[in-house]
């Protein structure tokens, strides 16, 4: 019997942390600034342009029965071994229910540079009704 109570509290203080990692987690994954949400718009064409440390976006949107139409150009601030951008689709509570992959350069290319402009459509979640963008630069090095 001795063996038991070590053995469970040792599950129990091991169940407690992985639930606090986990709940930290989620937290810092679905907290978006109220500055940098934009609502949607039904109808559309919509524009705008959003900002962040790694890119500079203009981007265009329509909204139409559930579907999330973007256009997308931009130009990154500083040269880079790779860039990505993503899409957040935002609910009331500013929850993000879902991210999606808009752009990614792989290996040392260049944000449309020879691509013109980008073009995706995806699905809006239920209760979605503001996004934001993400995105996530890698420096260049050794230039």
């Amino acid at each position: 019997m001795q063996l038991k109570n070590p053995v469970a509290g040792g599950i129990i203080r091991c169940l407690l942390f992985f639930s606090m990692v986990l709940v930290g987690w989620q937290v810092l994954q679905t907290a978006v600034a109220a500055q940098d949400l934009i609502p949607i718009r039904e109808g559309g064409p919509h524009a705008g342009s959003w900002e962040s440390s790694d890119v500079l976006l203009d981007y265009q949107y329509v909204a139409e029965q559930g579907t999330f139409k973007l256009n997308i150009g931009g130009k990154a601030k500083q040269g880079y071994d790779q860039l990505s951008v993503w899409i957040k689709f935002v609910s009331p509570q500013g929850k993000v229910l879902q991210k999606k992959s808009v752009y990614n350069s792989g290996f040392r290319q260049k944000l449309l540079r020879d691509r013109g402009r980008i073009e995706k459509t995806f699905e809006i979640p239920t209760n979605t009704t503001q996004f934001t963008f993400h995105s996530m630069l890698m420096e260049r090095v050794g230039r």
